[in-house]
């Protein structure tokens, strides 16, 4: 199980490498990121934050 800076950590990759994800290609991206076999909970955790990046307010 990934740790919640992980899971931030995987998020900020996603963000930066691809943009805003439409949910079709998410999970394959985020398993590209991760690499190995994650487990269910921990993708859904790095997509839930990918949206909280993505929906926040720019600063």
């Amino acid at each position: 199980m990934m740790s919640d800076r992980e899971v931030w950590l995987k998020a900020w990759d996603v963000v930066r490498t691809h943009g805003a994800l439409e949910s079709a290609p998410i999970v394959a991206t985020l398993l590209d990121i991760m690499g190995d076999d994650p487990h269910h909970s921990d993708w859904a955790r790095v997509a839930a934050a990918v949206d909280a990046i993505n929906e926040g307010p720019l600063q």
